[in-house]
């Protein structure tokens, strides 16, 4: 596995859903990951990597499953109780993970190697965080609470972003986007 780099797929669509990109950073042994359709789903992973393997779980309870082959990540991605699975190749900057907040709403955008970008917005992520906070205090019956409190979620589309200097707007504010490193350990927070 190289000591830092940026990973990132095409997942192919599955059961009707629309197409899941996932990008994965690593910083040596670190790994932060992030999964969207483009639409109203994502997720994020923190956590370690081992010789190249990953086995990653979102707060959400969406799993990660990656190896390293020598130059590509070959990814299996459950969300929803949908398993995608593909290849994730290295991508060269400016690609990579990179994410804004403005108020309580954040930004996450995967830009590709070729400067194409998907990403959602979250207009209330303040709140997203506190409910999972919450639900995690309560091991018990959590993959049933934290599914319909995802379902209840109001992601949309986020604005397109600059890769040229890696601007947008959020809230009718622009907002200059910073992006994900395996050294992360979670998604913005909000005071």
């Amino acid at each position: 596995m190289p000591q830092t780099g940026t990973f990132i797929a095409k997942m192919p669509q599955k059961e009707g859903q629309p197409q899941m990109v996932l990008a994965v950073t690593v910083e040596g042994d670190r790994v932060a990951a992030y999964a969207c359709n483009n639409s109203n789903d994502e997720a994020w992973f923190f956590g370690t990597q081992q010789n190249g393997s990953m086995n990653l779980t979102s707060k959400y309870q969406d799993t990660l499953q990656a190896s390293f082959d020598g130059k590509n990540l070959t990814t299996t991605l459950t969300m929803n109780d949908v398993t995608y699975t593909g290849t994730a190749e290295p991508a060269a900057a400016p690609a990579g993970i990179y994410t804004a907040t403005a108020g309580n709403a954040r930004a996450t955008w995967i830009v590709m190697a070729d400067q194409s970008v998907v990403g959602v917005t979250s207009p209330n992520s303040k709140n997203d965080r506190e409910v999972i906070d919450q639900i995690n205090a309560q091991q018990q019956a959590f993959k049933d609470k934290v599914r319909q409190a995802r379902l209840q979620r109001q992601l949309e589309q986020s604005a397109q972003l600059n890769t040229s200097n890696f601007t947008s707007t959020l809230n009718g504010t622009t907002v200059t986007a910073v992006q994900v490193t395996g050294n992360m350990t979670s998604p913005p927070s909000f005071g």
